[in-house]
């Protein structure tokens, strides 16, 4: 790829995450504080709204580290990085990008487990024992992801650095050919669960609504309508995490084709678009006290 060209391309992603993260940024910080004081006042806080507000979290800091690490780039150029550097780039993305897919497949067990329900002795006990696991499996998972995100940066961190003349290729190591499709195999096996949850939910969900509809159920009662949300955040959290799948292959494989590049920060932009939305979505609460406060600001300034 052309150096204009790079550049052309940092430009425009520079200034499509900083119209996003200036966007954004007071969302992401309502989600958050919204959550906090909730559970300050409760003492409690039920797994969605920590999933929910964890993904604020990561997402707010994928937005922050994308405008650093293009500003970086603007400033001295993608040379003058050395591979320690690249490696802590591209750990931070792979951790940031792999917390958020985990996060939400977590998700995607809660609100199956909400809205499926299964005869059977075994589903009805994890039913039942989920919310006391939670935290057991959250750490865990996150710590899996840290630990499988480290060997993937770091052999594509020696990529950079021999793209970039800063790595001796004669001590190039083939670990590259192990670590980064483990990486992406852990990726791919969340994706088959997300996937499987996500199925599984929305045939269970249109069962559900076949049934009140032949027995003339009520089908606008809240239970319905919040499990019909939930599907919804669920699908649109999948498709925002394959969009954030496919963003970095296109770093990685750096193809030369205006194609592509043009699709790539189509992706980009649709990306920034989507995920502040999504996660309102997934809580009522979230949009009870969004509701609020714009009827609070429409009465005090009409």
């Amino acid at each position: 790829m052309g150096t204009n060209l790079v550049f052309a391309v940092v430009i425009t992603e520079m200034l499509v995450d900083c119209m996003s993260l200036l966007m954004t940024f007071p969302g992401y910080i309502f989600i958050i504080v919204v959550n906090i004081l909730d559970w300050r006042r409760n003492k409690r806080l039920n797994i969605s709204d920590q999933l929910i507000s964890g993904l604020g979290l990561l997402t707010l800091l994928h937005k922050i580290a994308q405008v650093t690490f293009r500003y970086d780039v603007l400033l001295g150029g993608l040379h003058v990085h050395t591979s320690f550097t690249w490696f802590c780039i591209r750990l931070t993305f792979n951790s940031l990008n792999f917390c958020i897919l985990l996060l939400s497949t977590l998700l995607a067990i809660h609100f199956c487990l909400k809205i499926v329900n299964i005869n059977q002795n075994f589903y009805i006990y994890i039913q039942r024992m989920f919310p006391k696991m939670f935290p057991w499996i959250l750490l865990p998972s996150v710590l899996v992801s840290l630990l499988i995100s480290v060997p993937a940066a770091q052999s594509t961190s020696q990529l950079n650095s021999i793209s970039f003349g800063l790595f001796n290729t004669s001590s190039f190591s083939m670990d590259i050919f192990i670590s980064v499709p483990l990486y992406y195999t852990f990726y791919a096996f969340c994706f088959a669960i997300f996937f499987i949850l996500l199925l599984t939910t929305i045939v269970s969900l249109s069962r559900h609504i076949h049934r009140l509809r032949n027995n003339s159920g009520n089908l606008g009662s809240e239970t319905v309508q919040a499990h019909v949300g939930a599907v919804k955040t669920l699908l649109c959290l999948f498709f925002l995490n394959l969009l954030q799948f496919c963003l970095p292959i296109f770093i990685i494989f750096e193809k030369t084709e205006h194609w592509i590049i043009y699709v790539y920060i189509l992706l980009l932009i649709i990306w920034h678009i989507l995920d502040l939305p999504i996660l309102f979505r997934g809580s009522r609460k979230l949009q009870k006290k969004l509701d609020e406060m714009w009827l609070y600001f429409t009465r005090l300034f009409s």
